[in-house]
Formats: C-alpha cells, sequence, structure tokens
C-alpha cells in the first residue's frame, strides 16, 4: 500500500514539473535565481539598477522561520502556485519579519517609482494615483497581451524588461476575482491607517487601460501579489 501511494504521489509530482516547466519555459532562461528559506526558487532579472524577482513570491513563511497568516494560492489550484504566487495581505507583506529571501525586500512605493522611471513613465507621473505611463509602457512588463478590437501592440514590446507579470488576480475575504483581467501588486508602503500603496496591471480586452500602471492606496485586508527587490 505503502509503495502505492509512493508511486502516484511521484508521479503527480513528475506531472506538476511538466506542467510547471511549460508554463516557465521563457521564464526559465533567465539565469539569475535566489532562493527563500523555505527553498523556493526564483528568476531574477535587472531592469535599470535595480534586481527584482522575476516571479511573484510563493513564501509561507517570514525569514525568521515563523508563519504568514495569508499566502493563499489564486482559486486554491495547486497549479496555479508556479503560474500565479501566492496572494497576501498588506499586514504580512509590511512585516518587519520580511516575507523575501535574505538580501531582498518587498518593493515600495519608491522601488515602483524607480521601475516605472527607468522603462519611461515620465518623471511628472510618477507620484500621481491613478492610470500613469504613456506608449504602452506597461506592455513593457506583462509576459503577454493579446491585442483587442480597438488595440493593436507592438508584441516586440511585450515582456521586454523580462518581468514576467500575469494576471493572478485578487482575493477579497473569502473570494478569488479577476484572475485572467488584472495583477495586482502590493508595496511595502504605507498610505494611512486603513490603506497602502499597490500597483495595477490591466488586460482584458475592454479595458481601456492596459499599456498604463495604476498607483494606488487600497484596502490592507485585500490580498495581492507580492514582487520582490534586492536591497
Amino acid at each position: 500500500m505503502k509503495k502505492s501511494f509512493l508511486l502516484i504521489a511521484m508521479l503527480l509530482l513528475g506531472t506538476n514539473m511538466l506542467i510547471a516547466d511549460e508554463i516557465n519555459q521563457e521564464l526559465h532562461k533567465l539565469k539569475g535565481t535566489v532562493q527563500d528559506n523555505e527553498g523556493n526558487t526564483y528568476r531574477t532579472v535587472t531592469i535599470g539598477e535595480q534586481i527584482w524577482l522575476a516571479e511573484n513570491l510563493r513564501s509561507t513563511m517570514f525569514q525568521d522561520g515563523s508563519k504568514v497568516k495569508t499566502g493563499f494560492i489564486p482559486d486554491d489550484e495547486q497549479g496555479n502556485l508556479l503560474k500565479y504566487g501566492r496572494l497576501y495581505d498588506w499586514h504580512d507583506v509590511s512585516n518587519e519579519r520580511n516575507l523575501c529571501p535574505v538580501g531582498w525586500r518587498v518593493a515600495s512605493d519608491d522601488d515602483w517609482k524607480q521601475l516605472e522611471k527607468t522603462i519611461g513613465v515620465r518623471e511628472e507621473e510618477l507620484n500621481k494615483e491613478g492610470w500613469r505611463g504613456d506608449h504602452d509602457v506597461a506592455i513593457t512588463l506583462k509576459e503577454s497581451q493579446s491585442n483587442s478590437i480597438c488595440k493593436t501592440f507592438d508584441q516586440a514590446q511585450v515582456n521586454q524588461h523580462k518581468f514576467f507579470a500575469r494576471p493572478a488576480g485578487v482575493k477579497l475575504n473569502s473570494w478569488y476575482i479577476t484572475q485572467g483581467m488584472y495583477t495586482e501588486f502590493w508595496t511595502s508602503s504605507d498610505a494611512n491607517q486603513k490603506e497602502a500603496f499597490a500597483r495595477t496591471l490591466a488586460y482584458s480586452w475592454w479595458n481601456t487601460h492596459k499599456g498604463e500602471i495604476r498607483r494606488e492606496t487600497l484596502n490592507k485586508t485585500y490580498m495581492f501579489s507580492v514582487r520582490c527587490v534586492k536591497k
């Protein structure tokens, strides 16, 4: 009986690895890597003077080994883990015990502004809230962006910076929503007692902001994706 369970587990692991390899085939061409203290390996990418994770955080513990309270897989589907990473509320994101691998931090509002300036967001727009960015700068961070009836994108510019942003959606209370339509990234930067700064990328064919990046303050209980930047 134990041998049967072991065989099934090995087959499932092999299948999951094949799926993960297919999902992340282009991502895994990046040479830089870093591991968190759980052994999760992440590809890294240099954009301007910053080094970023090229995929969303998957950690379920802080650097001291204590458990995070959130960190949900989108739709609670294990197959989404390597594709989308986990979704965290801001209280975990901002915790001083640090979600990221050693030597890294959750990207702050200023870290994102530096990234945005590097990829072409105008300096006078950096501190504004709402959708920002000319010339479809957001698509240079996205792994893919389909054309729509009203908008055609220069596909040579898609994922130009190897950031591999994917529309993981969000978790609000017990609901998973907007997968395939949006990705929301928490920053570590506080805005007020109830809200913190976040970044949004849009993907849907009907959304007119697909080439822009939204800077907004959102409720700290919402659960979003996380990117880390090297200290």
